[in-house]
């Protein structure tokens, strides 16, 4: 079976067309413009901006704030050379080969120990 053929016979955009032809007719068009569609869009539009927003932004603040308090009271772990951890066979094609692709100096060992003092 070609190509063209596969694609006609299983083609999704006659189907999604007719679907959206049967969707959006003008009689159906006519009924989303009723007073009391509108208000429930304006409805809905007006929680979004005024609660949903707001929430999400508040909660945002809440998080960050929660992990920078966390960030205050921890510290990182003492390096321990187990020969079963940081095994590398084959050096990373970035940096100089040993460090992992979103690396932290500060708090990611590597086979050698931390390079930042704390």
């Amino acid at each position: 079976m070609s190509f063209r053929v596969f694609s006609r016979k299983f083609s999704a955009g006659k189907q999604l067309r007719a679907i959206m032809d049967e969707q959006f007719t003008p009689d159906k068009l006519k009924a989303y413009e009723k007073p009391e569609v509108v208000q429930g869009l304006e409805l809905w539009k007006k929680v979004t901006y005024f609660i949903g927003l707001p929430g999400c932004l508040l909660a945002s603040i809440y998080c960050i704030n929660g992990h920078l308090e966390h960030e205050k009271h921890s510290s990182r772990p003492e390096f321990v050379p187990y020969e079963h951890l940081r095994i590398r066979t084959r050096r990373f094609p970035w940096g100089n080969g040993d460090q992992t692709l979103f690396h932290n100096p500060k708090l990611n060992a590597t086979t050698h120990g931390y390079e930042q003092d704390e």
